[in-house]
């Protein structure tokens, strides 16, 4: 297991929350601690990854709050 793995899981345990989970756009953002047209904008910007559920339904995993916890919105650009 890598560093960022390790972090990942450390992340996830500490605000409660499963790295393999999918959570919808609102509970993302309240875990985040970020308005949710803030996590809207950074998804429309492409700033970070989701799961495409359909027009009106987007998702993010568990790992993909875990990586904008640990390294912020410029998460992809680390």
């Amino acid at each position: 297991m890598d560093e960022l793995d390790t972090m990942r899981e450390g992340v996830a345990k500490e605000y409660g929350f499963a790295l393999y989970r999918r959570y919808s756009e609102k509970q993302a953002a309240h875990l985040l601690g970020i308005d949710l047209t803030t996590l809207k904008r950074w998804r429309r910007a492409g700033k970070t990854p989701y799961v495409n559920l359909g027009p009106r339904k987007k998702q993010y995993l568990g790992t993909h709050i875990a990586d904008m916890m640990i390294k912020g919105a410029d998460w992809h650009e680390a």
